[in-house]
């Protein structure tokens, strides 16, 4: 059953309003897929594999020996971390991707936490903490998290506490996009430009200013 994990927020830097950030235990069917490119001791490098580009990083912050990434189908998949640090960046992989929409499953032991540093529209940052509770080392339990109202992710880390990540997997994103006029919107904007413009000159001539 779905359900809407419950979220503790601080604030990082002084904002005008607090961003909505939600998880729920389901994955989703939107997003582009991320795939396996490289990995360099701790740090592994995934790309979009859909109609956006960018790079993810997914940096084991535990130093666990073991961690390693792998191609599964059109899924990444990463194992033997109790603390993943997961950003997205454009395709040099120089700046960060905020993105609105992250879909991921686990499996492994122990209790996970999901810190989330959310991007504010007014400026500044805003952490949310998530308890997604106990995973299963047999079977899938999936999360898609959520950015809304303006509010877009910037990063996030998967914590386990008591246990491992065996697999992290079937990873895709959605990037944020700014909210953008749509052509009628912009068409009756620029008519309405012109109606003043027509206007003024008008009353000018009655005056006889012109």
């Amino acid at each position: 059953m779905k359900k809407l994990l419950l979220a503790t927020v601080m604030a990082m830097t002084p904002v005008a309003a607090m961003a909505d950030v939600t998880i729920i235990d389901k994955l989703s069917g939107t997003g582009d897929n991320v795939v396996f490119d490289s990995q360099v001791g701790g740090l592994i490098l995934g790309s979009f594999n859909g109609q956006n580009q960018g790079v993810v990083d997914f940096t084991d912050l535990s130093g666990n020996a073991l961690f390693v990434g792998a191609q599964n189908g059109n899924d990444i998949k990463i194992a033997n971390t109790s603390d993943l640090q997961i950003q997205v960046f454009d395709a040099t992989n120089t700046s960060v991707l905020p993105t609105a929409t992250d879909v991921f499953s686990l499996k492994g032991t122990g209790t996970v936490t999901a810190f989330v540093t959310a991007n504010e529209p007014g400026g500044g940052t805003t952490l949310f903490t998530f308890n997604l509770g106990m995973i299963d080392p047999n079977a899938q339990s999936g999360f898609t998290l959520s950015a809304i109202n303006g509010e877009t992710i910037n990063m996030y880390t998967l914590l386990d506490v008591g246990g491992n990540i065996t697999d992290f997997e079937h990873y895709r994103v959605d990037v944020a996009t700014s909210a953008v006029p749509e052509p009628s919107t912009w068409g009756m904007m620029l008519l309405g430009f012109v109606g003043l413009a027509f206007a003024f000159r008008s009353r000018r001539k009655v005056v006889g200013l012109a």
